[in-house]
């Protein structure tokens, strides 16, 4: 599901208007990304944490030369999903 389509579904769920529904979505998702650049968790109670996690400098091969090379260390983001919300998706 594409960000327009999960708008429109929301609009029809909620009988908002779609630029209202296209607003919060864009506030909700920036305000995670907010907290998230001050290193801090997001826990959405029911649905699951949102976290960064920092990957060590790793090596690696360059698929094209064979070569071993360097992969950088870098943040990336991490969603845990709460044991309620995997229940539901495991029926």
């Amino acid at each position: 599901m594409k960000k327009n389509e999960f708008i429109e579904y929301v609009t029809d769920k909620t009988g908002e208007t779609s630029k209202k529904t296209t607003s919060f979505y864009d506030a909700f998702w920036k305000s995670i990304e907010e907290q998230l650049m001050k290193g801090e968790e997001v826990c959405l109670t029911g649905v699951g944490t949102f976290r960064i996690k920092k990957r060590p400098a790793r090596k690696g091969i360059n698929p094209q030369t064979k070569k071993q090379i360097t992969i950088p260390a870098k943040k990336t983001i991490v969603f845990k999903p709460s044991q309620s919300f995997a229940d539901r998706i495991n029926g």
